[in-house]
């Protein structure tokens, strides 16, 4: 539970003890660096990404606190890129696709091992917004997941197709 206090030299500014930056600072400057971290990714307010108080601070309580919100990580492969190619897979996992697609890889052989890229679709609430995402050549559903978690900037949810509610209530008892 936060504490909040007032400064003497400060009358009517709430202050409250940062464990991650281990300074008593204001609710104004929280939410302005969680805003910077966010928003703006401020290379010195790195820290404060993820915080759930700062959030908070900041009126997004439905922001999405993912570790790969924004991050340049494949979908496909869950490696780390320099860029990603329509925003979503690496350089190589682009180039496995397009050999899918056409039939044959570089040498003019077929595409052997390779996990064939299939339609796939998922639920979601993005805050309080159902959405889906469909994908017309994908591995599996984690990518579709790892998508929707990094392009996200509210809180995500997933659900479940009601096809697959009868194996799922096998699980919650």
């Amino acid at each position: 539970m936060t504490q909040y206090f007032e400064r003497p030299e400060l009358p009517g500014k709430k202050h409250f003890q940062c464990d991650r930056l281990l300074a008593a600072i204001s609710v104004e400057a929280c939410a302005g660096m969680w805003r910077q971290a966010n928003d703006n990714n401020v290379e010195s307010r790195q820290r404060c990404k993820r915080c759930p108080l700062g959030a908070i601070h900041a009126n997004e309580p439905d922001a999405s606190l993912s570790a790969i919100k924004g991050s340049l990580i494949c979908a496909r492969c869950r490696r780390p890129a320099s860029r990603l190619i329509s925003g979503e897979h690496c350089v190589s996992c682009k180039n496995r696709e397009y050999e899918f697609v056409k039939g044959r890889n570089a040498k003019g052989s077929r595409p052997v091992k390779m996990t064939p890229l299939v339609p796939r679709c998922i639920r979601y609430l993005n805050g309080r917004e159902p959405c889906t995402l469909r994908r017309h050549l994908t591995k599996d559903t984690d990518e579709l997941v790892i998508t929707a978690l990094r392009e996200s900037k509210h809180r995500v949810a997933i659900g479940f197709h009601a096809t697959a509610l009868p194996r799922q209530q096998r699980l919650f008892p």
